[in-house]
């Protein structure tokens, strides 16, 4: 089971985008803003693989890893 707090800050994120916008998710495929919405509430494979996507993308937010490469190119 999905966290709660997790699921619905992903889930936040994901309505800031156009709903006609394709996400690739691997080789798992492309789905729009709403499928991966879907996915994610009904909690299966994809659901988790796009949350542990965007748990890695926070991450390295969080641990300025984007900043580093960011000033590595200026």
């Amino acid at each position: 089971m999905i966290d709660k707090t997790i699921k619905e800050t992903v889930i936040a994120r994901l309505y800031t985008m156009p709903p006609n916008q394709k996400i690739s998710i691997g080789s798992e495929g492309s789905f729009t803003r709403d499928e991966v919405i879907d996915h994610i509430e009904k909690e299966n494979k994809i659901g988790k693989k796009f949350i542990e996507i965007e748990l890695a993308f926070l991450r390295a937010l969080k641990e300025g890893v984007f900043h580093e490469i960011i000033s590595n190119k200026a």
